[in-house]
């Protein structure tokens, strides 16, 4: 069986083997010359730790280990790591400039060949085989079919009542002020995807919206800061501001604006009493909606109105049988008597609880045809149910068996999550690099790490043990978060296991580990926080702080880090990371705060560095950055000078934030150099455009060069000037796999739609400026198979209606049209998947607006549809009243209730 690099169950077994047969293959010793006399003892330990990985394998797939099983495993792994950091400090060539190892050096390998004979024989004195080869004790998890989601076929099981239940309590007309409405049940009953739906069907009502995740323990913070960052979706946080700053801030926004913002798994009441401060409670017809396990969160969220409460109960009737059956074979199933027979015991123990139920299907999804793995599944519920668990307690187990059923490095990765606060929100994308930093991806020939951690997180996904938070289709993405049970689970398994270790100094510290490997340092409550004391940091090699920069631990003690995450908030001033040039395994950085960042001078020493993202602002980037052999993906904050020669650069894949203004020719000229790019973002600050035009010229007259690129984004800055420089002269055809193109306003625009979109097929996502459209422009593209998200921007308001003819667009699920005439018509079965639909207009002075827009009832997916009127100079306002009812009539004529959001704003300029 192949395994990562690294894994919670072998620890870094994995990497340290290849490591030593790397080192000892026979004919040639790859050994350097101060080690070779030791070539004996590195023989002895690779043999015993072969023996030992292979009984590590062997326990780690037992359900429920002794004692003294556990204790051993937890030894081997702490060892593992261990000798990886003797091995790499003596392989690093900074390391020992002699030519013979020191004598503590040599007593330091002496030890721990000593420790993993010792460990290898107390295995056989403990008996431990007996434990590792128990059939009862052994977890049924299969290699069969990855699971698949259903879509709504298993996800909305049973709540379509409750759906319509709870828009009317948030419907009420009588309530024009700001309301507040509670889902009341217990956990893992369903009331986040009940909140989702409710959010999906009203959110385009509202001016803003928001959803966020709470937590068991109190972060105001975070809850504040994950509103803002939904509600001002186009503006810079601002990660220094204080809790009260961010109160005002939000405050502020909402001001006069209707709003509806989910706040999903509230257990207590102290952060709801800060945050409920921050909503205008005169905002007109603001909603607020909460989901709680707890009767008085709820009572008091809704000012001990029990009618703004709305209790949830367990799944009835059919629908947990359907739920069931959907997870484990798809909407459409067959299945036999013997199945029928076990099923049945395994739907009564999951109790109606949608969490239960999904991850118990999800664990025979994967061989549904397997008679004995249902037999063993439902034997392990029985068991459980004979204990007369509480619901919540058989939940956990229930979680806990969906676990133990993954195999190692899907449990590894799930396992990692335990590092960040509960309810937390992430990206696929920054997942991906921080797994692959880590080493837990098993990598597969011809595959891309982002391609391997993407399948591992949809599986998670298909299990319920991650769940997809906060779709935002208009840019396409997904954030992701864990259920709070799941959380608690791999929370537990993770300090059993000394994988991870988080310390929050508004708790009570427990007793740590004298081993720490991943540390998560948070300070979310923390008044008067001081600098953590009695950690060994030696053997950290993973860092995430959460806190004041005054409370950071010196980074240079941290010699074997490999990831480093830091976000910082708090008093202004200078964060100094010139020690990170010391930190020689360093793989991964990420800094977020508003202070200013001192970089090291020189960055040639992090050989190993794959990512770099500073969410900061930094005065100089290191000259030979662009040296780095294994760096992948760079990201920047916007106005930063990037050293000259990038065109040296050629490994990397992803390159974000590269200011055109602040950037040379020559550096724009070596983009073009740069042909591993999968993923380019462009930004724009300048004024001046004539420098700006040339920079243009050359970087849109090389991008053929890129022949891996997916992503390429051109997203100008609010300050920088309207150029809409004509790009169709210079730029030839892009790489036929590019999956989103952005050339966003205002700056590089197209006289038409280019024909060679059309040929684009992989292409998902459409943002682009014309000067003028015409119906067979939109036919060049109407026929691209996986296009979801499509933004048009139109200069010149064309004479001749836009139409879109049947069947075009089949995939699209959002759809922008921004012009300052609006004729669009569309045919039937025309876009049969859109969702949402928005549209950007003027109101003209004294025009006939019948011709405006036709056919919307065709949109039979449409769920919500806003529109922008700008008034155009010399419209009055009977123009403006006009306009809107002819545009109001038009939506009425579709047979949905749609979700409608209809809102006057700035005139928008036309040619």
């Amino acid at each position: 069986m192949e395994v990562p690099m690294f894994s919670s169950s072998l620890g870094a077994m994995g990497s340290l083997l290849v490591k030593l047969r790397s080192l000892l293959i026979p004919h040639g010793d790859q050994l350097p010359e101060p080690l070779r006399p030791q070539k004996d003892r590195f023989e002895l330990l690779k043999q015993d730790l072969e023996e030992m990985n292979t009984l590590l394998m062997d326990l780690s797939r037992v359900a429920a280990p002794n004692i003294m099983a556990k204790l051993w495993m937890n030894e081997v792994r702490d060892l593992s790591y261990d000798i990886e950091d003797y091995i790499d400090k003596m392989m690093h060539p900074y390391s020992n400039t002699g030519k013979e190892m020191a004598f503590d050096e040599v007593g330091e390998l002496s030890t721990l060949v000593k420790q993993a004979s010792d460990a290898r024989k107390r295995y056989h004195r403990y008996n431990l085989e007996h434990s590792a080869s128990n059939p009862m004790s052994m977890i049924a998890y299969g290699q069969g079919r990855r699971p698949t989601l259903n879509g709504d076929a298993t996800d909305l099981v049973g709540i379509g009542g409750s759906t319509t239940k709870v828009i009317n309590l948030l419907s009420d007309d009588a309530e024009q002020r700001m309301k507040v409405v509670s889902i009341l049940g217990p956990v893992g009953v369903g009331k986040t995807t009940l909140a989702k739906e409710v959010y999906r069907q009203m959110g385009g009502q509202f001016d803003c919206r928001a959803f966020v995740r709470a937590s068991k323990m109190p972060d105001t913070r975070r809850l504040l800061c994950g509103i803002i960052s939904q509600v001002q979706r186009q503006e810079r946080p601002h990660h220094g501001l204080c809790v009260q700053g961010l109160i005002d801030r939000l405050r502020k926004h909402l001001q006069q604006k209707s709003y509806i913002i989910v706040i999903d798994g509230l257990w207590e009441t102290m952060s709801w009493d800060i945050v409920y401060s921050a909503f205008p409670e005169d905002a007109p017809c603001s909603r607020i909606l909460i989901t709680t396990d707890l009767e008085e969160v709820a009572l008091e969220c809704c000012d001990f109105e029990s009618d703004a409460i709305f209790k949830m109960e367990p799944l009835k009737g059919n629908y947990p049988t359907e739920l069931f059956f959907n997870r484990v074979f798809g909407a459409k199933h067959e299945r036999s008597e013997q199945l029928n027979e076990n099923s049945e015991e395994i739907i009564r123990a999951c109790g109606g609880l949608p969490l239960a139920t999904i991850s118990i299907a999800s664990i025979l999804a994967n061989q549904p045809d397997n008679s004995e793995l249902w037999h063993h599944v439902k034997e392990c519920l029985s068991s459980r149910l004979r204990n007369n668990l509480s619901w919540e307690a058989m939940l956990r187990e229930i979680v806990g068996l969906s676990y133990h059923s993954l195999s190692h490095h899907l449990k590894t990765c799930l396992l990692y999550l335990s590092m960040y606060p509960e309810g937390f929100t992430f990206l696929k994308a920054d997942l991906v690099k921080k797994w692959s930093a880590e080493g837990f991806l098993l990598a597969e020939e011809e595959e891309h790490s982002n391609e391997i951690a993407e399948r591992y997180i949809d599986e998670l996904v298909c299990r319920g043990l991650v769940q997809p938070n906060d779709i935002n289709i208009s840019d396409g993405m997904i954030f992701y978060t864990v259920h709070s049970t799941v959380f608690e689970v791999i929370r537990n398994i993770s300090i059993e296991e000394n994988f991870t270790t988080v310390i929050d100094y508004s708790n009570t510290i427990t007793k740590l580990s004298a081993r720490v490997r991943r540390l998560s340092l948070r300070f979310s409550n923390a008044k008067y926080a001081t600098k953590p004391e009695g950690i060994i940091v030696y053997p950290v090699r993973s860092l995430i702080f959460y806190g004041i920069a005054e409370c950071l631990p010196w980074i240079a003690k941290f010699e074997v880090l490999r990831v480093l995450i830091l976000e910082f908030w708090g008093h202004p001033g200078v964060l100094d990371l010139r020690a990170i040039d010391r930190l020689f395994q360093l793989r991964y950085v990420k800094i977020t705060t508003d202070i200013w960042v001192i970089l090291p001078a020189s960055m040639h020493g992090l050989l190993l560095l794959e990512t770099l993202e500073m969410d900061a602002r930094i005065d100089t980037v290191p000259s030979d950055i662009v040296h780095l052999p294994s760096l992948l993906h760079l990201h920047l904050n916007g106005e930063v000078y990037l050293p000259d020669g990038i065109a040296h650069m050629r490994s990397l894949r992803t390159l974000q934030s590269f200011d055109l203004s602040n950037n040379s020719e020559d550096n724009v000229r070596g983009l073009g150099e740069m042909t591993n790019l999968h993923d380019l973002r462009l930004t724009c600050s300048t004024t001046q455009s004539e420098p700006l035009k040339k920079k243009l010229i050359a970087l849109v007259s090389s991008l053929a060069k890129h022949g891996k690129l997916k992503s390429l984004v051109l997203d100008p800055r609010a300050s920088c000037t309207s150029i809409y420089l004509d790009c169709s002269r210079s730029m030839s055809p892009l790489p036929i796999f590019l999956q989103r193109l952005e050339f966003l306003p205002p700056i590089c625009f197209f006289p038409r739609l280019p024909e060679w979109i059309g040929r684009l097929r992989r292409l998902c996502i459409l943002k682009i400026v014309v000067r003028e459209l015409a119906s067979n422009d939109v036919d060049s593209i109407a026929g691209l198979q996986e296009l979801t998200i499509l933004s048009l921007y139109v200069r010149q308001p064309s004479a001749e209606r836009i139409i879109f003819n049947r069947s075009a667009f089949s995939v699209l699920k959002y759809f922008k049209f921004s012009c300052g005439v609006l004729r669009l018509a569309f045919q039937t079965e025309a876009m049969p998947n859109l969702q949402r639909l928005k549209l950007e207009f003027n109101a003209q002075s004294g025009e006939q607006h019948d011709d405006m827009l036709s056919g919307i009832q065709h949109l039979l997916n449409l769920q919500d549809i806003t529109g922008r009127i700008r008034a155009a100079p010399g419209a009055s306002k009977l123009d403006r009243m006009a306009v809107e009812s002819v545009l109001k009539n038009a939506i009425s004529k579709h047979s949905r209730s749609l979700s409608i959001n209809i809102r006057w704003t700035n005139w928008m300029e036309e040619e």
